[in-house]
């Protein structure tokens, strides 16, 4: 055989090695991210459970915070409206007190007064002879009940 075939020989031999080596090499390192990928696993496997139940636990508790805080909230409300209609209601009853109390007196004494007013002036009126005229003729034929004969 010939130096040149040898040399080929060796160099592709040299090179099956490498890629032999390069080959186990490769699996070694892909053996060890299985491992660890298995012992991540097995720990998040392990966690999870109890993970989720703490998360369940404080969802829950802060559920039922939001819900106390609304009730608690709802419960205000509820007095701040009580308490304004308890005072509207004392408006109204102080109001109806001043119209009966202090308006109404007043209103129906000037009614009586405009009513005096108005019957004092049908006696004096221009053109009247001085008697109460009705169209019935109670008191005396006024200027209206002549106008009717």
């Amino acid at each position: 055989m010939s130096t040149v075939a040898n040399v080929s020989l060796a160099i592709i031999a040299a090179t099956c090695v490498i890629a032999v080596v390069a080959f186990v090499v490769f699996l070694y390192y892909g053996w060890r991210a299985v491992r660890r990928a298995e012992a991540i696993l097995a720990l998040v496997q392990r966690v999870l459970p109890g993970l989720a139940i703490d998360l369940r636990a404080m969802l829950d508790k802060v559920d039922q915070e939001i819900l106390e805080e609304a009730i608690r909230t709802l419960r205000r409300v509820g007095v701040v409206i009580g308490s304004g209609v308890s005072t509207i209601e004392q408006v109204q009853q102080t109001a109806r007190r001043v119209a009966q109390d202090v308006i109404l007196p007043p209103m129906s004494t000037a009614a009586g007064v405009f009513a005096v007013i108005r019957e004092g002036l049908q006696w004096f009126r221009p053109g009247g002879d001085g008697h109460r005229t009705t169209r019935s003729g109670e008191w005396g034929k006024g200027k209206a009940d002549r106008s009717v004969e």
